[in-house]
């Protein structure tokens, strides 16, 4: 496969080197996770997401302290990140279901070719804890993360997870591009994992 330092990998590699002051860890999310799942890039990104914990929310601020933090409301208004303000991952117990269309965070900087999105997830622990309806996924942390080159990515039957209920063409390509990669035992956890959950998935994910 190619390497990310000579396959366009541009703006992942910006993300790397942005990043590379945080003390806590992240993932290279979304279509970009595919695209080094299987050692090329596979189709024109708009940007490029990262998975963050939420617990470690806070190294945005303390770490990356050069990079301009940007929250883009509901209303699709952008503005600076006010202090004190915490975003979270998504439902849970007790937590009320986000709001369509809810704040996001976007990382700017001279020196990242694409704006980036930041993703907040949910972890107990050493666990990922993902929420779908009355549903809890939870895994090791350590088994969703994949790596290449120094760029830590989300393992991508994880990537397709999240890309179970999208019907956009770029998502579908992605699972389209992402399945032969898949091992035997990575099509059983995503297969076994949607059809339990409330809503099915949008693209078959065979077993073999």
């Amino acid at each position: 496969m190619n390497s990310p330092t000579n396959a366009g990998f541009g703006p992942v590699l910006a993300v790397r080197s942005l990043l590379s002051a945080l003390t806590v860890p992240y993932w290279i999310a979304g279509g970009w996770a595919i695209d080094l799942a299987v050692g090329r890039v596979t189709r024109e990104h708009a940007d490029v997401d990262i998975m963050l914990l939420e617990r470690d929310e806070h190294a945005l601020r303390t770490d990356l302290t050069e990079v301009d933090v940007q929250l883009i409301g509901r209303d699709g208004q952008r503005g600076r990140w006010p202090a004190g303000r915490r975003l979270l991952a998504g439902p849970g117990p007790g937590r009320p279901r986000p709001l369509i269309g809810a704040d996001r965070l976007v990382l700017h900087s001279e020196n990242l070719p694409l704006p980036t999105e930041v993703l907040l997830a949910s972890a107990v622990g050493a666990s990922w804890v993902y929420y779908r309806g009355a549903r809890c996924i939870s895994r090791p942390l350590a088994d969703i993360t994949r790596n290449r080159d120094g760029i830590p990515f989300l393992a991508p039957e994880v990537v397709l997870l999240f890309k179970s209920r999208s019907e956009s063409g770029k998502d579908q390509r992605d699972v389209e591009t992402a399945l032969p990669v898949l091992s035997a035992e990575q099509r059983s956890w995503l297969q076994d994992t949607l059809e339990h959950l409330p809503r099915g998935q949008t693209a078959p994910v065979p077993r073999r």
